[in-house]
């Protein structure tokens, strides 16, 4: 079965580059030379003759006479006019895709959903999604982190009335200062709680609109972007599980921020301290001894005494055993 040349890329068949091949070797062509190289007729040597004409590949004398033109030059001709197609058609990309998101959202009744991709892109529409909040901005957040900190934005969301909500996966507090840069999140206003891992990443405003990670994969960046009533709901729920489950944080004048929960009902003989609360949450939500030894500012020998200290008063032997006696206590 006879393939196509590379020429159809620019338009020229099969037949036609043949031919083109076969002539360029001589000065001049006719009909008849065609018909002799290809065994074709001699109406369709003309006729191949003519879309060659036509593709610029050859030039045609009053005598009737065709010459081959230096491929060089007719062929980037070819290659530059199919581009400039094809950019048109790249730049019709964008209007024909708004049209097809208007008729869906007219024929559904309500707002879509998009993917975006790169940082520019997807930063570009996170902030635009934390200004837009008037009442509540809700996050799931963990590694890798796509975007710098943007703690004003998040202080101006306070300061206008918005709730703002985070919950954070344990790995957060790996990297250097990240204890710490929560710590400023908290300070600001922020109602933050810490759980030992996420399978996404969300941000979601006045559950009118959110973003949510489509991947996880370091130096990869897609998200989809929704409006829609039903997908916002799940999401809302999917968060508020989250929440409910994760360790609550608060500020200390001691440790930056330091995890913790108001406490009701009966007395009891003595109130965790701050590095009790810390150690607790930490250890619910799974962060490694390293990371809790560095983010606060302590050795791991140290670290390790402490955690010894807290067994010895919650008469337990390991984190699960502490977990248990300090619920117990009402502790957390």
């Amino acid at each position: 079965m006879e393939t196509d040349g590379p020429l159809a890329w620019v338009g020229v068949d099969t037949m036609a580059e043949q031919a083109y091949r076969l002539l360029l070797s001589q000065e001049s062509a006719t009909a008849d030379d065609v018909v002799a190289a290809l065994g074709v007729s001699a109406k369709e040597g003309l006729a191949v003759l003519e879309r060659l004409h036509r593709a610029g590949l050859m030039s045609r004398r009053s005598s009737g006479e065709f010459f081959t033109v230096d491929p060089r030059h007719a062929l980037r001709a070819l290659v530059e006019a199919r581009e400039r197609q094809l950019e048109a058609v790249r730049d019709a990309t964008g209007p024909l895709g708004e049209l097809f998101d208007t008729a869906r959202r007219a024929r559904d009744g309500g707002p879509g959903t998009s993917v975006i991709s790169g940082l520019e892109s997807i930063g570009d529409r996170y902030y635009r999604l934390k200004q837009s909040a008037r009442t509540e901005l809700c996050a799931l957040d963990r590694p890798p982190f796509l975007l710098a900190p943007n703690e004003p934005l998040d202080e101006a969301a306070v300061r206008r009335g918005v709730r703002v909500r985070a919950v954070y996966a344990a790995a957060s507090f790996e990297a250097e200062g990240g204890w710490q840069d929560l710590g400023n999140l908290v300070s600001r206003g922020e109602e933050a709680r810490v759980v030992p891992a996420l399978p996404i990443k969300l941000a979601m405003a006045d559950r009118s609109a959110a973003l949510v990670s489509l991947t996880l994969a370091v130096g990869s960046a897609e998200y989809l972007y929704t409006e829609s009533p039903p997908l916002l709901e799940a999401l809302g729920e999917l968060f508020e599980n989250y929440w409910s489950a994760a360790s609550p944080l608060t500020e200390s004048t001691d440790c930056g921020t330091l995890p913790g929960k108001a406490t009701a009902g009966v007395e009891r003989a003595r109130q965790p301290t701050d590095e009790e609360r810390t150690l607790l949450a930490l250890f619910a939500a799974g962060v490694k001894d390293e990371a809790i030894a560095r983010q606060l500012g302590i050795s791991p020998r140290t670290l390790r005494r402490r955690i010894q200290d807290l067994f010895a008063e919650l008469g337990a032997t390991n984190r699960f055993g502490a977990g248990v006696a300090a619920t117990r206590r009402d502790w957390i």
